[in-house]
Formats: C-alpha cells, sequence, structure tokens
C-alpha cells in the first residue's frame, strides 16, 4: 500500500520537473531574435542560435522573426491632382533590425503593422495628390512609389524596423466614373497623337525642301562643269580640226567631204534624186 503512495509523489514531482525545464530553457532558431523580458522590462537580447536558459516563471521569451515581413493595406480611395478618384491597394515589406527597439515601442508584429497601415496611407494621399491620374497608372508611378517608400521609411524609423518596399497592387477607377475617365483619356492621346503627327509633318516637310535644294544646287554645279567641258572638248576639237587643216588641206577636205557622203546616203526609206554634174557623184564616179 505504502507503493502505491509513493508513486503519485514521484508522478507529480517528474511532472513538476519537465514544467520547470520547459519554462528554463529555450531555443533560437536561424531566422529567430529573442527578447527575455521580466515584468515587461528588457532582460537581455537573444540573437545567437541555440540552446538558451532564462529564470523559470519570472523571464518570459518572446520571439521576433528576423525574416522580411509583408503587410497588405486595405484599399484606400484617394483623390488625384486632377480631381479624380483612384483606389489603390498597396503592400508593405519590412524586417525588424532592432528588437529592443521594436519590443520597447510596438511589443508586437500585429500592433506594427497597424502603425504601418497608418503611416502608408496617410503618404499614399498625400503623394498621390500631387500627381494626375495618367502620371500614376503610367510614366511617373515608379517616381511616387519611391517617394512614398522614402517618406515612410523616415516616419517609422524610430520602430526599430527597416522598410524595405512599398508597392501599388493596384490603381483603379471607382466604377462610377470609370467609363468618362476613359472616355477624355481617349480624346487626350488622340489629342497628343494629332500633335505628333503635325509636328512629323512639318520635319518632313523641311527635310524635302532641304533635299530639293541640295539637288537643285548639285544639277546647277553638274550643269555648269559639263557645259566648261563641254566648250574645253569643242576649242581642242577646233584646234585640231585647224591644225589637221594647215598640214593637208586637200586631204582635210575628201574626209569632211566622204562624212557628209556616209550620213547622207545612210540606207533609208528616202528617195534621193541627184543631178549627174553634182559633185557628189563625180566623186563617187571618179574618185
Amino acid at each position: 500500500m505504502e507503493r502505491f503512495r509513493i508513486q503519485p509523489l514521484y508522478l507529480f514531482g517528474g511532472f513538476g520537473a519537465l514544467i520547470l525545464l520547459l519554462n528554463t530553457f529555450f531555443t533560437v532558431s536561424q531566422t529567430q531574435q529573442v527578447m527575455v523580458v521580466s515584468l515587461g522590462q528588457i532582460v537581455r537580447e537573444v540573437d545567437e542560435p541555440g540552446l538558451h536558459m532564462k529564470v523559470p516563471f519570472l523571464h518570459q521569451a518572446v520571439v521576433f522573426d528576423k525574416r522580411i515581413l509583408e503587410t497588405d493595406s486595405p484599399a484606400e480611395e484617394v483623390q488625384t491632382l486632377d480631381k479624380e478618384r483612384v483606389v489603390v491597394d498597396s503592400f508593405t515589406r519590412w524586417r525588424i533590425t532592432n528588437a529592443g527597439q521594436f519590443f520597447i515601442s510596438v511589443r508586437t508584429v500585429g500592433t506594427a503593422q497597424l502603425r504601418l497601415d497608418t503611416i502608408v496611407n496617410s503618404a499614399l494621399r498625400e503623394e498621390v495628390a500631387n500627381v494626375r491620374l495618367v502620371e500614376l497608372v503610367d510614366d511617373k508611378r515608379d517616381d511616387v512609389m519611391t517617394r512614398i517608400l522614402r517618406r515612410v521609411q523616415s516616419e517609422s524609423r524610430g520602430m526599430g524596423i527597416e522598410v524595405v518596399d512599398v508597392r501599388l497592387k493596384r490603381a483603379d477607377l471607382p466604377e462610377a466614373n470609370s467609363e468618362s475617365v476613359f472616355r477624355r483619356m481617349r480624346a487626350e492621346r488622340e489629342k497628343e497623337a494629332l500633335e505628333l503627327r503635325a509636328k512629323g509633318e512639318e520635319e518632313a516637310a523641311k527635310i524635302r525642301a532641304e533635299a530639293e535644294k541640295e539637288r537643285t544646287i548639285i544639277l546647277a554645279e553638274a550643269t555648269r562643269d559639263a557645259q566648261v567641258m563641254r566648250g574645253q572638248g569643242d576649242g581642242q576639237s577646233i584646234r585640231i580640226t585647224g591644225q589637221a587643216f594647215s598640214r593637208d588641206a586637200d586631204f582635210y577636205k575628201l574626209t569632211r567631204s566622204l562624212e557628209v557622203y556616209r550620213a547622207a546616203l545612210t540606207p533609208s526609206s528616202t528617195l534621193m534624186v541627184l543631178d549627174p554634174s553634182t559633185e557628189v557623184l563625180d566623186k563617187l564616179v571618179n574618185p
């Protein structure tokens, strides 16, 4: 009977020892950082992976994640510079860089997310109010997000966190005015296209006029050079002809006569009637 009364004592003693061990030792993984807290005050920070000890029941181990966390902000309806209402949905990526400061300022990840939502939404409203709708959904969107990121980083610095990125998941128009806005945007784009076409046609006309001017100059210079060369050739031909005539007038006269005959007697459909006493027939019959 005594043996059966002693066994429950051992059982309760072992159970108590197990609870004591569980409240004394704790483990830290590679992706964690732990704050050992006593009565709401930080005792020490543990960043080394492995098995660690604390005072049981007096100390608590508060675990924070080292990895990048993501917070989805609720969709907000904001107004752009051109007085258009737009629904924006954003998300924020951040991580805890100073666990002690984080614990003192916000205590929990949930509280940090709520404060980040407030900061992001405030920055989002102010920055979107400085740009037009077409810029928000087109070429200036990255600039807007960069400015928002810098403001959020500055305002959240005292929380012991680092904001890595802030991005828009979507920027949609409310259904009530989306169609009218799209029509106006289409009209603006068509106006810009017409202006670009007009400028292109103006530039094309300038280029064609310049090309025509250069063509006229080139043709005039070529005609001038051709006339000069033709004149030089005619002068040289006359000089050579004069030299040949001065050497043998009869031979030159005969050569010129043969050229005339060749040109005149070329086979053709023209009928020629010559006087027998002409010099042409005399040369052909009595060379």
